[in-house]
C-alpha cells in the first residue's frame, strides 16, 4: 500500500475503530459495580480558573479574574446502563455540588454556593470513564469587581472530565468546566463573570 496522506487516515480510523470495539467488547464488571441505578459517591475538585468574554457577555473586568476553585459533592445515579454495545454505553447521574472559589485578580474576593448537575457517564472502558454534565448553581458574590455587583448570582456551567481508577472504590477525576456568574439583573451592574476552569481531584464509590 502506497502512504499517501488518504491511506494513512485510512489506516488509522481502521485502528481507532478496532481499539473502541475493543473496549466494548471488555467492558469490565467495575464500572457495572460503581455506575448505574442508585449507585452512591462522593468527590472533590480543586484548581484553576481564568475569566474570558463570550458574545459581549462578561467583557467587563469580569473577563480580567483568575481563581482557585474547589467543587466537592454528592452524586447518585439515577438510572441504569444504557445502550451496551454502543460507543455511548452510560448511564445518569444526579450531582449536589458546593463551591468555594477565592478570586485573586483584579481585586482580591470570594464566592460561596451549592447546585445540582445533571451528568452522564460514558462506561465503555475499564479503567477511563469520561463524562459530561450540566447543571445550575446559585450563591453569593464577593469579587468587588466594577462591572458586576456583588450579592446573590446564580451559576449555570457546564463541563467535561472523566475518571481514572486507581482501586475498584476509588479514581482520580479531572475536568474542564465553563462556569458563568450573573445575578439575572436584579441588581446594577450585572456585566457577568465567565471562568474557564481546569480542576483535579478523586472520587470515592460507595458499595
Amino acid at each position: 500500500m502506497t502512504l499517501t496522506p488518504i491511506n494513512i487516515i485510512k489506516v488509522g480510523l481502521l485502528l481507532l475503530i478496532t481499539s473502541l470495539h475493543s473496549n466494548f467488547a471488555n467492558a469490565t464488571e467495575k464500572s457495572d459495580e460503581v455506575f448505574g441505578y442508585g449507585k452512591q459517591y462522593v468527590f472533590v475538585q480543586s484548581g484553576y480558573g481564568f475569566g474570558f468574554a463570550f458574545n459581549f457577555v462578561g467583557s467587563g473586568d469580569g473577563s480580567e479574574v483568575k481563581t482557585f476553585n474547589n467543587f466537592s459533592g454528592y452524586g447518585v445515579g439515577i438510572s441504569d446502563i444504557y445502550a451496551d454495545d454502543s460507543f455511548f454505553r452510560g448511564n445518569f447521574d444526579f450531582i449536589w455540588q458546593g463551591e468555594f472559589t477565592h478570586n485573586f485578580q483584579p481585586a482580591g474576593g470570594y464566592s460561596v454556593g451549592s447546585g445540582f448537575l445533571l451528568r452522564y457517564n460514558f462506561l465503555a472502558s475499564k479503567k477511563f470513564v469520561p463524562y459530561i454534565e450540566f447543571g445550575l448553581g446559585f450563591g453569593y458574590l464577593d469579587y468587588n469587581l466594577k462591572d458586576q455587583s456583588d450579592g446573590f448570582v446564580f451559576s449555570p456551567q457546564g463541563s467535561l472530565g472523566g475518571h481514572y481508577f486507581i482501586t475498584d472504590k476509588v479514581s482520580l477525576n479531572g475536568s474542564w468546566r465553563v462556569h458563568h456568574l450573573s445575578n439575572s439583573g436584579t441588581q446594577q451592574p450585572n456585566n457577568s463573570i465567565n471562568t474557564s476552569v481546569f480542576s483535579l481531584g478523586a472520587t470515592y464509590f460507595f458499595d
